[in-house]
């Protein structure tokens, strides 16, 4: 096996292995597809010789005719020098030619003659820039870590692999990929020959990443990619359950007097909600922008730093055709977040839930057997094996019994587990969701708002975001059009019912963000109405969307909230998020930033935006906790300056803060200080985020231990608010952070550029910014990684429990990731970008660091979307592939 991945380095389009069956539904679709488009440039008789030769029917990849090496040309420049691009002498065009152009940072701009060329070149830009991003999630998504990375240090890679199996993403996908759409094929097929292409190119020691020269590195198929793709999908469904999914077992027997695995435990539900995902997103309209015409974006995502959910920057280019600016998720071609001449949008991840979990009443003497409406209904089977790869070099198997209800995979959840009586499962509003792969192949050449509208109403396919936008012409839209579970009016009603009565487990799921319904009752089975994209869904028309001449933004909270100015009230679906609920101080940030009137005096004495100073207002890094009781700390502060607190102790028993009598004269004076904000030179912000992270997230949306006006749905962005009377915890609080500070080995008065800090090529780059919890707009925080194959920077323990220090201060390997303003208020777009952690998965590069810098120093960078801007700039090299 070895020598023939070895062999595929200058053959890339031989099958995967030799266990390949190359008559396999989606395997054959790409090779007619691959004909057909051979057939269009080549000519008929040509292409149907290679059909005779590509794979004879009943026989397997020895049938293949071995190539010699890829008819390819590759010609390198640095500009502007003169320069001739000395092409293969043919008389048919080639089948793949594209133009690599890089500029300052990395930034690739890609141009072809058509769809196909630019994905060919984004497939080999992505090979370049985070080649082992995409095989490690091929890997994953699979079901095969531990055949290649062994089973992991405390079997994870197994875990991983079974839930991927159950999920069966792989199988769906293939399906629907020997079914999708002609410009679909093209566009994943391209993708993954530019990415063989580049491998080849750069051999096994030269791929870019962590996985060079590991024996799986190996070329990949259009149906991986598209696979990775779909399960991008499931970020906040069944992506998210896989550590429940792999070990959802039927209960053995239980001995008479042993108590049940999970007894005694609350479930805590959270666990099953997407985390260390979220967005800003700003849309300003013409009546919000200096000079009254055009509009402005903010796309401010906040996601990992490391693994696979980092964005590449690209620029792609059809001259007449496409000229799309953006980013998208490396291994993944296309844009998600991007501008036009006539449309610019950003994403942010959705409040509204992406599936539905059930409870099963189980028939006691078969625990395999569920109840609907009374009639036993047995579970689906089905039996899936794993490879494992133990640390000597052998490989061996596991196989375990996986089970299905109707609605989806079994789930072993703590808490409920899988007894005689009961056990979960769930409902995945994004598992058969194809339509998002079409909405995205469609999007890269829209020219308006309206175009842009229409064609997220035609394909449905957002999966799991809220979307803002803006056209060239001012008006901005807000929309949720994210899949959303579709519950008939007296299951809802049912539902709300037991919300308000407290029956069962389902108040306790829903106040930790999980909608769990009765699955033995098919009043819950999701209701099947005209226009949804599939059946069960809500439609397009039914979701909460609102266009608008001012301005629109989201940060992940429930849609209701759009605007300072308004709420979007109305008949949605419970499942699209609550109504009249308390908003996060990172919300209410956004809306004090952008509120009419101008609260913070960013947007100049007129009180409308110019992109100079969205881009101030972007980094403004105000603490929405500090504008609303600083000052009433500090008042507490002063009146009680001396603190009595008592030790605080670790899980195991040992004294992480000792018992004592705190001077908080000193932190006084630095709170009375600071003017609120979380930027590099300021001392007070340390501080401020060591004493309010000592209270857990409730007290900040109801009055009671921080506030004493209760939250008012009629002012959901001022409310709660005023200070409470006994501000005992408060200067107790504070007293902790003095203790923790100093422990940590700070001055109380640290600035925040002292204390948080990220690594990149070995230098610690310091940072400006804050947490959700902190309610600073710009996010930055430290998340712990999902299942990524690659070694990841660690962070040392907490000072204290409760706290957020650790010795070196905060380290962060999260947040404002893609960061990018488009105005239009001169006509043409005019953008500037920052890509935090850049375009590259080499650690010890330039481009691993420079836009980190970037960020520290608040140094925009001006998009090159011009090909003047292009030609202009002094980092510009280009390329140009042809494959014939």
């Amino acid at each position: 096996m070895r020598e023939y991945r070895k062999y595929q380095w200058n053959h890339p389009n031989l099958p995967l292995s030799l266990n390949s069956e190359c008559p396999g539904l989606a395997r054959w679709r790409i090779v007619h597809h691959r004909v057909v488009e051979t057939a269009r440039r080549l000519g008929a008789a040509v292409a149907l010789s290679l059909v005779a030769v590509a794979c004879a029917p009943g026989e397997g990849p020895e049938s293949i005719p071995l190539p010699t090496s890829p008819d390819t040309t590759t010609t390198t420049t640095t500009v502007p020098p003169s320069t001739t691009t000395t092409t293969p002498t043919t008389l048919v065009p080639p089948t793949f030619k594209a133009t690599i152009r890089r500029t300052s940072d990395g930034v690739a701009h890609i141009s072809g003659r058509d769809r196909s060329d630019v994905a060919y070149g984004q497939g080999y830009v992505s090979g370049e820039d985070y080649g082992c991003t995409l095989l490690d999630q091929i890997l994953k998504v699979r079901g095969e870590r531990s055949m290649f990375l062994g089973p992991g240090g405390n079997g994870e890679n197994v875990e991983s692999d079974f839930a991927w199996r159950s999920i069966d993403i792989a199988g769906i996908a293939a399906s629907d990929f020997a079914e999708a759409p002609a410009e679909v094929i093209d566009q994943f097929d391209a993708f993954a020959a530019g990415w063989n292409r580049q491998l080849a190119d750069a051999g096994p020691d030269g791929l870019a990443g962590w996985c060079a020269e590991a024996d799986w590195v190996r070329p990949v198929e259009a149906v991986e990619v598209y696979t990775y793709a779909r399960s991008i999908a499931l970020l906040a469904s069944g992506a998210n359950l896989t550590e429940y999914i792999a070990n959802a077992q039927p209960p053995a027997p239980p001995a008479d007097d042993a108590p049940l695995a999970f007894e005694g435990r609350v479930p805590d539900f959270s666990d099953l909600v997407v985390r260390d995902l979220g967005s800003n997103a700003w849309a300003i309209g013409a009546d919000r922008i200096e000079g009254g015409t055009g509009g402005a974006l903010v796309a401010n995502p906040h996601s990992p730093w490391e693994g696979e959910l980092r964005f590449a920057e690209v620029h792609l280019t059809v001259p007449g055709e496409i000229d799309i600016y953006g980013a998208q998720l490396a291994g993944v071609p296309g844009i998600g977040i991007g501008f036009t001449d006539g449309i610019a949008w950003s994403h942010t991840v959705s409040a509204g839930h992406r599936f539905t979990a059930y409870t099963l009443d189980l028939d006691t003497a078969s625990p395999t057997t569920y109840f609907v409406d009374g009639v036993p209904t047995p579970m689906v089977s089905t039996d899936h094996t794993v490879q494992i790869l133990r640390p000597d070099g052998t490989v061996d198997s596991e196989t375990r019994t996986m089970y299905d209800s109707e609605y989806g995979p079994i789930i072993d959840f703590p808490g409920v587990g899988w007894t005689n009586d009961t056990v979960l499962t769930y409902r995945d509003a994004n598992i058969n969701n194809e339509e998002m792969i079409e909405f995205y192949a469609d999007v890269i050449d829209v020219v308006s708002l309206d175009d842009f509208k229409e064609t997220q109403a035609r394909h449905q396919g957002i999966p799991l975001f809220n979307t803002v936008a803006v056209g060239a012409g001012g008006n901005v839209w807000y929309a949720d059009t994210s899949a959303t579970p579709n519950l008939s009016a007296e299951a809802e009603l049912i539902f709300l019912g037991k919300l308000f009565t407290g029956e069962g487990l389902t108040p306790l799921a829903y106040r930790q963000g999980v909608v769990l319904l009765d699955g033995s009752d098919s009043r819950f089975r999701w209701e099947e109405v005209p226009g949804a994209r599939d059946p069960g869904l809500v439609p397009f028309a039914a979701q909460p969307q609102v266009q608008r001449g001012d301005y629109v933004f989201n940060a992940n909270d429930s849609f209701w909230v759009p605007s300072n100015e308004f709420t979007l009230d109305g008949d949605y679906s419970v499942l699209h998020g609550q109504q009249d609920a308390p908003l996060s101080m990172r919300t209410r940030q956004n809306a004090l930033v952008l509120a009419d009137g101008d609260p913070l005096r960013l947007a100049g004495e007129d009180g409308n935006f110019s992109a100079g100073e969205l881009r101030a207002a972007t980094f403004d890094n105000t603490a929405q906790t500090a504008v609303l009781l600083r000052e009433s700390v500090v008042a507490a502060c002063r009146a009680n300056p001396l603190v009595n607190v008592p030790e605080v102790l670790f899980d195991d028993g040992t004294v992480a803060l000792p018992a004592e009598a705190v001077n908080l004269g000193p932190a006084c004076d630095v709170l009375d200080d600071w003017d609120g904000r979380f930027d590099l030179d300021r001392a007070g912000a340390v501080l401020w985020r060591e004493t309010m992270t000592r209270f857990p997230a409730q007290s900040f949306d109801q009055a009671g231990v921080l506030f004493s006006e209760p939250f008012d749905p009629a002012r959901p962005t001022v409310t709660p608010t005023g200070f409470i009377e006994d501000a005992a915890l408060v200067v107790q609080a504070l007293g902790r952070a003095v203790q923790t500070i100093t422990e940590a080995g700070f001055d109380i008065d640290a600035t925040m550029g002292a204390a948080q800090f990220t690594e990149r090529s070995g230098e610690r780059i310091p940072l400006h910014g804050g947490t959700n919890a902190d309610g600073v707009t710009n996010v930055v925080t430290w998340s712990d990684q999902g299942p990524s194959g690659e070694e990841t920077p660690t962070r040392g323990d907490l000072i204290a429990p409760n706290g957020d220090l650790r010795g070196d201060g905060y380290p962060v390997n999260f947040g404002t990731s893609f960061v990018m303003v488009v105005d239009y208020s001169t006509g043409a777009p005019e953008a500037s970008a920052i890509l935090t952690y850049g375009n590259t998965g080499l650690r010890d590069t330039d481009v691993f660091s420079s836009q980190m810098v970037r960020f520290s120093e608040k140094d925009w960078r001006t998009v090159a979307f011009t090909n003047e801007q292009i030609a202009a700039d002094p980092a510009l090299t280009e390329q140009v592939l042809i494959e014939a």
